[in-house]
């Protein structure tokens, strides 16, 4: 089987792989936050879903890009990211005058996965954003086995065809219910009222979105 063939798996039971690779893991969060709200009404398990892409393999990186609105505070959220193992890359959402939106991590999170190829031996793109297939190809070349996991029905096929293999992100990893244990102190992540700041800056720019075939326009 060739490599760009790109099989599909249920599950990252990451088959082929060693426990003595080296992975990276870039987590495009406003795709996968509306992939997940739009496909499954639901949230991501962050934590389960890093140890699913890891898999018990050696975790060099692990970066989670945030877009975010100015007014709203996520604290709570990135907070959350952090103490299960996460590097954030905070962008303001910007808003022209004539209200709509600019703002996302594209060059950003594609200049940090070139620059730590040559220290891993697996990339693991968390997106299901077509914009990112020259950038698995060009891993790829570099001698990364590229990985990506995202969610059916909102993975552009060009990312599929880009990478050695596509994982569909399981069930388990996301939460239906509105509210968590709030002694887990992590309730802005788990779905509390102030989680909805990651819905709020999708408002002014979901109409020129559609996750994981498009994006905001490319200025930074």
């Amino acid at each position: 089987m060739m490599k760009n063939d790109a099989p599909y798996d249920d599950a990252p039971g990451i088959p082929g792989t060693r426990l003595d690779q080296r992975i990276g893991i870039f987590v495009d969060v406003q795709n996968m936050f509306y992939s997940a709200k739009l496909l499954h009404n639901g949230k991501i398990d962050y934590g389960a879903l890093l140890s699913e892409i890891a898999g018990g393999r050696q975790l060099v990186r692990a970066i989670a890009y945030i877009i975010q609105k100015a007014d709203v505070n996520q604290s709570g959220f990135h907070g959350a990211l952090e103490r299960m193992g996460y590097e954030l890359r905070i962008k303001e959402l910007k808003i022209r005058s004539d209200n709509t939106a600019k703002g996302n991590w594209d060059v950003g999170l594609t200049v940090d996965a070139m620059n730590l190829a040559s220290k891993l031996d697996v990339v693991a793109l968390v997106t299901g954003d077509g914009v990112f297939a020259p950038l698995a190809y060009s891993l790829r070349s570099s001698g990364c086995r590229v990985e990506v996991f995202s969610f059916d029905g909102s993975t552009a096929n060009d990312l599929i065809r880009a990478c050695d293999r596509y994982y569909a992100i399981p069930e388990h990893v996301v939460f239906r219910s509105q509210r968590r244990d709030e002694s887990s102190g992590d309730s802005d992540y788990f779905g509390d009222s102030n989680d909805d700041s990651m819905e709020s800056d999708g408002s002014d720019v979901e109409n020129n979105r559609r996750p994981g075939i498009g994006e905001f326009d490319d200025d930074q």
